[in-house]
């Protein structure tokens, strides 16, 4: 510890006229790695016998030789990387968990970036009373932008989950959407930095040429201070400051953009063919955007599940979907698909494959809406998905729920398993009210046995299934139909050809 104190000193003295290359960087952060794996021997000097040392003491010598590696670059002041320098410089405390930092961005495509030569935004630090923030990491293109941002403060403790307090810094005035993607935090001495990326993405409509670049010289991004009161439901928000961030626009790579024709059949009841509408291939992410059918909702597994989709070149590298910050809300319709990295950089690369595995669809538009009165007679027939709905019975419960009886048998089991009934809109309640009522919904909801609400539930009833809707009373109900929550099995492979 003490040995790891004199460097920072050391390091933090030097950090005002000197630069350091990322490939260094990265090379200190793998050297314990590298010399487990016995890639860094230690060759004795002549007539000196080998010393064969216990592999438990590999990892503290590794870890004392990445020191000495940074020291000596310090020392002599290599000249080549001052976006790194001017990054790592202005981060709160010098202690950034470099595993962190790794990792994201290799999942970010900063890295991919980075080793390319194409290095980001210079980073701004700037301090607002007690707090201390970094912006660094900046990567801008006409769609997107990301960034890391580094939060000390002395106003609450950033490692503290239950905190009623948060900084938040994003974009202003900029006609993008997004958020955090990943937080983290670590400490340098009794002090915790909290590290988070962010994600902002142009939004729809505002797709012309130049796009996110053509808003001036200079990042503007809010400084905000969060304050909630979970009592109230109520959470306040302060500007505590603004931070800009000078570019040159010339200097920043523009976008590939492709417009495949292709298309591939899916094999669903309602859905017939998924189509690729757009390629945009950044230097750190790449975007896919498919049309499907309107009035849908799609909703693909992420990299670590079965069915992901992910993208695969011609070299056989595979670039995985990576859904971080919010989705963007295209036309009806119409679907990103964001992958992690990128072939921006290799020319050689001449096709990508993008492969569809499985999908989760929901209905928002419904085929079938009818009205439901008490004092109608039954048995009373809908139809639906060319298939006749027959309920047998409605009853309000004085708890707050109706209840419907469903003949079994007239629906398939595919099909009884899909469909949603959607009751009318709850009316908005006060904050005692709400807390009131979703203590009476989980306990209705445990009474009745079941996970939820709409759903066709099978309680043992002999020819009926049983359907309930949370409700107040009243004479009549209009009630809709849809399919919610149905996976289909694409499993397709479509080739995207990348024409010059």
């Amino acid at each position: 510890m003490k040995n790891d104190h004199g460097l920072k000193q050391a390091l933090d003295k030097s950090f005002d006229d000197i630069a350091v290359p990322e490939s260094l960087y990265q090379f200190a952060g793998e050297l314990p790695d590298k010399f487990d794996a016995g890639e860094l021997a230690h060759v004795p000097a002549a007539g000196q016998a080998p010393s064969v040392r216990p592999r438990r003491y590999r990892r503290v010598v590794a870890g004392s030789a990445a020191a000495a590696v940074l020291v000596l670059v310090f020392s002599f002041g290599v000249k080549m990387s001052p976006a790194f320098a001017s990054f790592v410089k202005g981060v709160p405390g010098f202690q950034i968990a470099v595993d962190w930092l790794t990792d994201v961005r290799k999942k970010d495509g900063v890295q991919n970036a980075i080793d390319n030569g194409y290095s980001p935004i210079e980073p701004v630090t700037k301090q607002f009373g007690g707090t201390t923030i970094t912006i660094g990491d900046i990567y801008l293109t006409e769609e997107e932008l990301i960034y890391k941002v580094f939060v000390r403060t002395d106003e609450f403790d950033v490692s503290d989950e239950n905190r009623n307090m948060d900084i938040w810094v994003t974009p202003r005035d900029l006609p993008a959407g997004g958020s955090r993607t990943s937080t983290s935090v670590t400490t340098e001495g009794n002090k915790p930095v909290r590290q988070e990326t962010y994600k902002f993405q142009l939004s729809p409509g505002e797709d012309s040429a130049g796009g996110l670049l053509n808003y001036g010289s200079e990042v503007q991004f809010t400084v905000q201070k969060h304050t909630s009161d979970p009592a109230l439901r109520k959470t306040d928000i302060d500007e505590i400051g603004k931070i800009g961030v000078p570019f040159d626009s010339s200097k920043i790579l523009h976008n590939k953009v492709f417009r495949p024709e292709i298309a591939t059949a899916v094999k669903d009841r309602d859905w017939k063919e998924l189509k690729v509408d757009k390629l945009t291939i950044q230097p750190t992410t790449m975007n896919v955007i498919l049309k499907g059918r309107e009035g849908w909702g799609y909703d693909f597994p992420r990299e670590d599940e079965e069915g992901a989709p992910y993208l695969k070149d011609d070299k056989g590298r595979v670039y995985p979907y990576d859904p971080s910050g919010s989705g963007l809300v295209l036309k009806d319709g119409y679907l990103q698909l964001p992958f992690s990295t990128s072939v921006f950089f290799d020319k050689d690369v001449r096709q990508l494959v993008l492969h569809i595995g499985k999908v989760t669809v929901t209905e928002h538009k419904p085929e079938a809406t009818f009205t439901l009165s008490m004092n109608e007679k039954f048995p009373k027939t809908v139809r639906f998905k060319d298939r006749d709905v027959v309920i047998e019975s409605v009853e309000y419960h004085k708890e707050g729920y109706l209840q419907l009886k469903v003949r079994k048998g007239t629906l398939d089991k595919k099909l009884e398993k899909e469909v949603s009934f959607i009751g009318e809109s709850l009316p908005e309640k006060s904050v005692e009210e709400f807390y009131e009522f979703m203590r009476q919904e989980e306990s209705i909801r445990e009474g009745l046995g079941i996970p939820g609400y709409g759903k066709l539930e099978d309680n043992g009833q002999g020819p009926y299934l049983n359907v309930y809707l949370l409700a107040e009373k009243k004479d009549s109900y209009r009630i809709s139909l849809v399919r919610s929550n149905v996976e289909v099995t694409v499993n397709q492979d479509l080739p995207i050809e990348l024409k010059p």
